[in-house]
């Protein structure tokens, strides 16, 4: 499965105001154009993600070129945009950047350390965290002949790092991006969101630390 996230911004008419901080209509307005636009070449909840200016087209199979042009012909038409500089794909279990070994003993799909609850791969010999494995039930069932994904499926480490979607245009291939604030990532798992947004917390943290250690406040 593929995932694209493209922005879309409009270029239909001059506006020499901008969009009103907290305007209730002006939400209202932007969230009734875009309906009336994407109505006719729309397909359905989960393959179209939209929020606000911000869309995801998803799909199975090499559709996503196919979709993505859809999408940019038809805005086009009616006088929109879509930035293909923010535009970008990511391929589901399908790595652009080898594996870091973060761990003495790592896991052999994704690299963090594991602990009592993973597996070893009787090919390679590494083990497995349990949510890298794929493995749904008992782990002990298939103990003696479980193969982790790096060894049933090379081609999972590191694969595309470009999409050609015609028109002399190639898109780049990467492992996570952040769409609504949330960030998703090749994986599957929440472990690229959770590390962001404590990034952002110690930054933040940092950035008021003369202000919680000032002894006069």
């Amino acid at each position: 499965m593929a995932l694209m996230q493209v922005q879309v911004s409009f270029g239909c008419c001059e506006v020499k105001v901008g969009m009103h901080q907290g305007s209730a209509l002006s939400l209202l307005l932007f969230v009734i154009v875009m309906e009336a636009i994407y109505r006719e070449f729309r397909v359905a909840l989960p393959w179209e993600l939209l929020y606000a200016d911000d869309l995801v087209v998803i799909a199975e199979t090499e559709d996503l070129v196919k979709r993505l042009n859809e999408w940019k012909n038809n805005v086009e038409n009616r006088g929109m945009r879509v930035n293909m500089n923010k535009t970008k794909v990511m391929i589901h279990e399908e790595r652009q950047k080898p594996l870091q070994k973060a761990a003495i003993w790592p896991c052999g799909v994704c690299g963090r350390g594991v602990g009592c609850n993973s597996i070893q791969c009787t090919s390679c010999h590494k083990w497995v965290h349990k949510r890298c494995s794929g493995i749904t039930g008992s782990m002990y069932k298939v103990m003696k002949s479980f193969i982790c994904r790096g060894c049933s499926n090379p081609e999972i480490s590191i694969g595309h790092t470009s999409v050609d979607i015609g028109a002399s245009a190639n898109l780049e291939v990467v492992d996570k991006f952040c769409y609504v604030g949330d960030m998703l990532s090749v994986d599957g798992d929440a472990d690229a969101s959770v590390e962001a947004r404590i990034r952002i917390g110690w930054i933040k943290f940092r950035q008021l630390v003369s202000l919680l250690t000032n002894r006069d406040i």
